[in-house]
């Protein structure tokens, strides 16, 4: 399905050596636990910022007519990584870290 198309890993994220702003942020965040969630989170956090960046609207944007960047609220962050199940529980710290990561390079 992916044939002749580009994908990006989490060990894909950092160059030259330096991490990805979002690596960064999972770690000062202790955004998580037993790390198997870990690469899929942070591949879904580049991407929620991504998103809301161009304009993408989710469930729980207040006016899906908006023009431009979606702020990313933790309303927001929520919805946009609910595909990603972390059974240690490290919402709360993975949201921060979205945040700060978004706000960082915003």
């Amino acid at each position: 399905m992916k044939d002749g198309t580009s994908v990006t890993t989490v060990e894909g994220l950092a160059t030259e050596g330096q991490l990805h702003n979002l690596q960064q942020a999972f770690i000062d965040h202790d955004a998580f636990q037993c790390g198997y969630c870990t690469p899929g989170q942070i591949c879904s956090a580049v991407a929620c910022i991504d998103e809301a960046r161009a304009g993408a609207v989710s469930a729980v944007t207040p006016d899906v007519r908006a023009q431009g960047p979606i702020e990313l609220t933790d309303d927001e962050i929520r919805e946009r990584m609910s595909g990603n199940i972390c059974r240690c529980g490290a919402y709360v710290n993975i949201v921060a870290a979205v945040r700060d990561a978004d706000k960082a390079h915003g």
